[in-house]
């Protein structure tokens, strides 16, 4: 009698840690994803020039920038998502490691190179009625994950 319940309770601690681990194992990339739009978020509260542009993918989201009026509404917008005292979104974020924007990117792209992964992070907004902030992330051979484009709400972006 005592070894079968020496027995269930090792099978339960068993069970307990394989969950665990695949729990833990799930992830995908996504933390790493949403790391990444942390980081660019935390480059453009703060104004930071080098490490915003050192973070854009594409040419269409280099132009946004290279105009003062809209730079200043970006910063504006993601001051309204992400807190650059806590670093980190105000709301919750989510990585959607399976969305395939290799065919939209293609084109856009300011380095050359090949796709080796994409996906988007959702921000939720923290204020009601908003659409949420999209971050389309790519992530190119021997390169980090950039931002193509932050869009509110989904939307399509021609990048060529």
């Amino acid at each position: 009698m005592l070894k079968r319940k020496e027995r269930s309770s090792v099978f339960r601690w068993f069970s307990c840690a394989v969950l665990l681990l695949l729990v833990a194992g799930c992830d995908r990339g996504a933390s790493e994803q949403i790391q990444a739009a942390q980081k660019f978020a935390d480059a453009v509260t703060r104004n930071d020039v080098p490490a915003r542009d050192s973070m854009v993918a594409t040419r269409v989201f280099r132009s946004y920038f290279e105009n003062p009026y809209v730079t200043s509404d970006y910063i504006g917008w993601m001051r309204t998502l992400y807190d650059m005292h806590n670093h980190k979104f105000f709301s919750t974020s989510r990585a959607d490691v399976d969305r395939d924007l290799k065919q939209e990117l293609q084109r856009g792209l300011l380095y050359d190179g090949e796709i080796e992964e994409t996906g988007m992070v959702r921000v939720k907004s923290p204020n009601d009625g908003e659409q949420p902030a999209y971050f389309w992330m790519v992530k190119q051979k021997g390169r980090h994950w950039a931002v193509a484009i932050v869009t509110k709400g989904e939307a399509a972006v021609d990048f060529k």
